[in-house]
């Protein structure tokens, strides 16, 4: 009984213990809690009102004022808050704008004294094989005959392999299986056995013209371009734009703009297009055909740019200029973008690149390549998937007319001398009226002018008042740092003093242990030995 009543006096005690001390920690948190706030409250407030004596705003001085009323205060506080979201969020939309859509695209119509690029031709013919040249090359690496029996089908070879395109290739791809055609370079093979053309060629300039005809090998098969000078690109040859021949120019007003191209012994097809793009697999051919005489005229839609415009991002202005290089071309054109594009999904899919694209790097297909390619059916899906952006600089040209005659016999009139019947075809251009421009509409001289206006208008500041307020923000910032440092160290020093005295009454305490179980020990040891020396006691009876 006694032990529990001892039990809950000494648990009483203990929870009267733990309660005061739970009490003064309490206390403790509040009154530092209270005196950083006070502490804050007070260095808030000269920043209110150093900021406002620095920077002239009213509102932030009205705010720091202590002798007006707290809901005055608070009004201010609420109406400066408004104003600083709302100029927030109007700058958002001037960046969105200056980031998203910063061009126009506008109406120019001061025609006299306009010039430009003559249209350029791809020429491809139908029959492109010479035939002596293709009997020679299967004698010298097949040693296959006339008189053999795998003759036509080596023949048949080399007909699959020049009359391949990037749309058409299904007959290459049966020769897939024939291990004798794996080591073929097919690129060589075409220029080896295809047959040479001759083209005449007269222009408005009869003087000072010089066009250039160059055969290169493209997605319709190897061809002739015509004052085309991007096609240099497709033929493998690096390039700078500076460094391109110009394309024959005309001047609109002035002079009767036409090119005209006689062909002879032979027909095919012809892709009229801008003489800074390249003729792709789709584009839209024109056949001509013998005795056909073609005279077709074009309307131009030419896009000029500004020079304020490479100012801006391409993400901005969303066009390409043509000297500008990319991560994949030095000199930039739409379709020659898309062609690459096309070549290089052809190297990620079959490990091979077609032999259309003599400029990107990578094995040659052969025909078990182009099997391959037909199984993933390029490049129906490389049509949708390849984006390039535009040129900042276009010429587009419509057919407006065309007008085809025959020379000198019926259609129903059989052709006998084939020599010396010719095809001709013709192109004009119609003097434009009108062009299109890309201009800057919000460059960033105007963004800053809009930031300008906002921050006046709701908050009545300017880009002095800016400095201002960084530099008030970051002095007091510096004392802040600086008092809390105090501070710390202050406390540090505290907590060292308090260690220091708890230490040396440790010691003290210790000390004096040790001399009272000494003092113990001898005194134990004294009563020992007394007890020891004294006599037996003796009974006498």
């Amino acid at each position: 009984m006694l032990s529990l009543k001892l039990f809950r006096e000494r648990a009483r005690r203990f929870l009267k213990l733990q309660f005061v001390k739970t009490w003064r920690i309490l206390l403790s948190c509040y009154f530092a809690i209270r005196t950083a706030f006070a502490w804050g409250a007070e260095k808030l407030h000269a920043f209110g009102v150093d900021l406002g004596e620095e920077t002239g705003i009213l509102a932030i001085s009205l705010i720091a004022n202590r002798r007006i009323h707290p809901i005055e205060r608070f009004l201010w506080f609420v109406i400066v808050f408004v104003s600083t979201f709302a100029a927030i969020q109007i700058s958002g939309l001037q960046l969105k704008r200056y980031t998203n859509s910063p061009t126009v695209i506008s109406v120019d119509r001061d025609y006299r004294g306009w010039h430009g690029p003559m249209p350029a031709v791809t020429l491809c013919y139908y029959d492109h094989i010479d035939s002596f040249k293709a009997n020679e090359y299967i004698q010298n690496h097949w040693n296959v005959s006339i008189v053999d029996n795998d003759y036509f089908y080596f023949m048949d070879f080399l007909q699959a392999v020049v009359n391949a395109t990037a749309s058409n290739y299904v007959d290459l791809a049966r020769f897939a299986e024939d291990e004798r055609f794996d080591d073929v370079d097919l690129s060589e093979l075409v220029l080896a056995i295809y047959r040479p053309f001759e083209q005449a060629l007269t222009s408005f300039d009869k003087q000072n013209a010089t066009i250039k005809i160059m055969p290169v090998m493209t997605e319709r098969g190897f061809c002739y371009a015509i004052n085309s000078p991007m096609s240099e690109i497709l033929a493998g040859r690096s390039i700078d734009y500076k460094d391109m021949i110009r394309p024959l120019s005309c001047e609109y007003g002035k002079q009767q703009c036409f090119i005209k191209m006689d062909l002879y012994e032979s027909t095919g097809t012809v892709d009229v297009h801008s003489p800074f793009e390249v003729s792709a697999s789709d584009a839209n051919i024109i056949p001509l055909h013998k005795s056909d005489e073609i005279i077709a005229f074009f309307k131009v839609l030419e896009t000029v740019a500004s020079d304020n415009l490479r100012d801006l991002d391409v993400d901005q202005r969303k066009c390409v200029f043509h000297d500008e290089e990319t991560s994949q071309l030095k000199v930039y054109s739409k379709s020659l973008c898309l062609v690459h594009c096309r070549a290089v999904m052809a190297l990620e899919m079959c490990n091979c690149v077609p032999f259309f694209y003599a400029f990107v790097e990578g094995p040659s297909c052969n025909p078990a390549g182009f099997e391959c390619l037909l199984d993933f059916k390029w490049p129906i899906w490389a049509l949708h998937i390849c984006k390039c952006p535009s040129t900042c600089t276009e010429i587009e040209y419509t057919v407006q007319t065309v007008k085809k005659s025959f020379w000198g016999i019926n259609m129903n009139e059989e052709i006998v001398n084939t020599d010396s019947v010719t095809s001709s075809f013709r192109w004009n251009l119609i003097p434009p009226k009108v062009r299109m421009r890309r201009d800057v509409v919000f460059s960033f001289e105007d963004l800053l002018v809009s930031f300008g206006g906002t921050l006046a208008l709701y908050l009545g500041i300017c880009l002095i008042s800016i400095v201002r307020f960084g530099y008030v923000s970051t002095y007091h910032l510096i004392l802040v740092f600086v008092e809390l440092f105090v501070c710390v160290k202050d406390y540090c020093a505290r907590c060292m003093k308090v260690l220091k005295r708890k230490k040396s009454t440790t010691l003290v305490r210790e000390r004096s242990r040790n001399c009272l179980t000494l003092h113990k020990k001898r005194h134990t040891n004294d009563i020992n030995t007394r007890t020891i020396e004294r006599p037996e006691f003796e009974y006498i009876n």
